[in-house]
């Protein structure tokens, strides 16, 4: 056997040497005693695959034909594209001894059997391996060995853009063992990114930061920012090895899943062996290992341990207490079904879900979640951490973005730490590990990194408000939309107060909603203002009839909101100051209106004037609100058709610091007011008003 071994190797050897070179040159056809050492080799394979299934990445190509034949010039069965799973199925040698391998992919939810060329397989099952090295069946692993061992460049590391490769040359120098397949997502960056912070999809612990939280999804969970999202899906932050383990394949290897690593793993946890696991007579390390070696699941029995540890923590959740009342005796282990905005929602969801499944007792639980775990994700192409948390693989049988295991955006990172645990504990780090790491599209030149501050405002507009744009400090942001949140940027951290208004059909302004900021811990709180509401209020446009031409717009203020302003304030904010901001409409594309703003007037109806003197005019009071107004006259007639933006704004002051709120803006020319009362009849044909302002409208022709 040595000799044929050395024999055959030697051909297999010298064809691949030609084909690496780009020679043509053509070996004999294969003999009697080739085809028989084939021939044995294959019946060897076929007792592996019949005891257990054998996973293989493609890789070293962008994309690969799957062959019907192990033929280069047969037909084409299937694509595979770098880094899809594949089942090897059995063995074949053309006649030019090129090795290949017949496998099985199930590709975007169809199957596709046929035969791929061993160089480009990346596989991590040391029984194959084993039984390859005896038979001689991978001879280019010899060739691409002693190329890399010259050159000192990985032929899989140069599959990955520039980025990746410092961090990976690393880990390769560490563990030479080790292979990087190249996931192609063919996905830009920032479209998943945004996909992945829609829908509740991404989630981070309350212990973070306010600098990474968009509002709060349920008791301990936050909706996570756009910045530590991209902190975690950038997958070469994870290119160390604590993290890297989040891309291996998680099928079973009985060289390194052990029992005892399993044990060991758990001591110090609440799945110790000091105790059996409720409802059995069995320990969690040996419920995790039989389940995870059993043929028909072949599922990392390190997964399933490091995954219920990361689910359940301290292990004093009601899913796992088992005395939950009317779900006695049921246990949920991996948090499978359990979702929802409350605890009480996810513990009933969760209990529900065992209960229908008849999850009675720890050992039925782990492995009805190891099932869900095997037949829902791994073998649906989501057969890595980071994959059952980030879907972005075009290939799976579920869609981009849905069939996401977990909300946990760290998840996949602190599995990995656990599970390098469980392999170093076993003395298995350097073993043949496999890891699919995904590349996209438009990626930054450099990994993201951990954010500390935020300038974002996360605002839950209420019903009925034109959340199209949101008015801080009086400036217009068009905000991004997540989670049913408004999210606008600000250029620093100096905002006082958010705005949204209400309109009715016609577009005229009838509401508004408040909200004041504060920046505190590098990062904006914002206050809902719900007794501020409808602070300032439009009451429209009027024209003058007599003297000078003139336009005139009023604001309103609730009579008893200001007294309240005025004493003992509201959330301790007091009335300082009201009145009304004027400019041309058409500066408003160059200039903010604001108070003090370039090209804005100011109209002072209530509050100190220059002089000391005290301001307070009101024009009139109806239905319980003090109208002010600002009257904008004695323009020239060439100005008649330019069109004048007004907008109330009120200056509050709370603990010495003054902040301003604005009201809504409204354009009007005084050509266009004029038209509007002339044509409603408001005044006799022929009377001194109407001769007026069929004068102004002729003076502006």
């Amino acid at each position: 056997m040595k000799r044929k071994l050395a024999f055959l190797g030697a051909i297999l050897l010298a064809a691949f040497i030609f084909t690496y070179e780009g020679n043509t040159y053509r070996t004999h056809a294969l003999d009697e005693e080739d085809q028989a050492w084939i021939d044995e080799a294959g019946e060897a394979l076929q007792k592996i695959v019949e005891e257990r299934e054998i996973m293989a990445l493609v890789y070293l190509c962008d994309e690969l034909p799957i062959r019907s034949e192990a033929d280069n010039s047969s037909a084409i069965a299937g694509t595979a594209t770098s880094g899809q799973m594949v089942e090897i199925l059995d063995v074949a040698v053309d006649e030019d001894y090129q090795v290949w391998e017949k496998v099985s992919a199930e590709i975007s939810g169809k199957t596709y059997v046929g035969y791929i060329p061993r160089d480009h397989l990346a596989c991590s099952d040391e029984r194959f391996l084993e039984w390859e090295e005896l038979y001689g069946m991978n001879p280019g692993a010899e060739v691409m060995l002693a190329e890399e061992n010259a050159t000192g460049v990985y032929a899989d590391i140069e599959e990955f853009p520039e980025s990746y490769r410092p961090a990976l040359q690393a880990l390769k120098q560490q563990h030479p063992n080790w292979t990087f397949v190249r996931q192609n997502t063919g996905l830009d960056f920032q479209t998943v990114v945004n996909n992945e912070l829609q829908g509740g999809k991404s989630l981070v612990y309350k212990s973070y930061g306010d600098y990474c939280k968009e509002g709060q999804h349920s008791p301990n969970w936050y909706f996570a920012s756009e910045d530590v999202l991209k902190l975690y899906m950038d997958p070469r932050n994870a290119l160390q090895e604590n993290a890297i383990f989040q891309f291996e394949q998680l099928t079973y290897n009985e060289s390194y899943h052990t029992e005892e690593a399993v044990k060991n793993f758990l001591e110090g946890t609440f799945m110790n062996s000091s105790q059996n696991a409720p409802g059995t007579d069995m320990k969690f390390y040996h419920i995790f290992w039989t389940i995870g070696a059993e043929e028909n699941r072949q599922v990392s029995p390190f997964h399933l341990a490091a995954r219920v540890l990361q689910e359940q923590g301290q292990g004093t959740s009601p899913l796992i207490s088992g005395i939950y009342p009317g779900y006695e005796g049921y246990y949920n282990y991996f948090n499978v079904g359990a979702s929802g905005s409350t605890n009480e929602q996810v513990i009933i969801n969760g209990l529900n879900y065992a209960k229908n499944n008849n999850w009675r007792g720890a050992y039925y639980s782990i492995l009805g979640g190891a099932e869900v775990i095997s037949a829902n994700y791994i073998r649906k192409g989501q057969d890595t951490l980071y994959l059952q948390k980030f879907n972005v693989s075009p290939t799976a049988s579920n869609p981009i973005y849905t069939h996401q295991y977990m909300q946990n955006i760290s998840a996949p990172t602190t599995e990995a730490l656990s599970i390098k645990k469980l392999y170093e504990s076993a003395g298995a780090l350097e073993n043949t590990f496999v890891f699919k790491i995904p590349v996209y599209e438009n990626m930054p030149a450099s990994p993201c990194p951990m954010p500390t501050s935020s300038t974002n405002v996360v605002l839950q507009v209420p019903s009925g408000y034109d959340a199209a744009a949101i008015y801080v400090d009086g400036v217009a942001y068009t905000p991004q939309v997540r989670n049913n949140r408004r999210i606008v940027t600000l250029p620093d951290g100096n905002a006082q107060a958010a705005v949204v208004y209400r309109y009715n059909a016609n577009g005229a302004p009838i509401g508004m909603y408040v909200w004041t900021m504060e920046y505190r811990n590098n990062a904006y709180v914002a206050t809902e203002q719900p007794e501020l509401t409808d602070l300032l209020t439009y009451h429209g446009f009027s024209i003058r009839i007599t003297g000078k031409a003139g336009i005139r717009f009023k604001t309103g203020i609730s009579t008893d909101l200001r007294a309240r302003l005025l004493n003992g304030g509201v959330n301790g904010y007091s009335l300082k100051e009201y009145g009304t901001l004027v400019m041309n409409n058409a500066n408003r594309a160059s200039y903010p209106m604001i108070k003090g703003g370039e090209k804005v007037i100011s109209g002072l109806a209530y509050g100190t004037n220059a002089d000391g003197s005290h301001q307070d005019s009101i024009y009139e009071t109806v239905s319980g609100r003090y109208r002010y107004t600002s009257v904008l006259v004695g323009l020239p007639s060439s100005q008649y058709k330019v069109e004048y933006a007004f907008r109330g704004y009120i200056i509050l002051n709370k603990d010495g610091r003054d902040i301003t709120i604005y009201g809504p803006v409204q354009a009007r020319s005084i050509y266009a007011l004029a038209e509007m009362v002339l044509n409603m009849g408001t005044y006799q044909p022929g009377s001194a008003a109407d001769t007026f302002l069929r004068k102004l409208i002729s003076d502006a022709q």
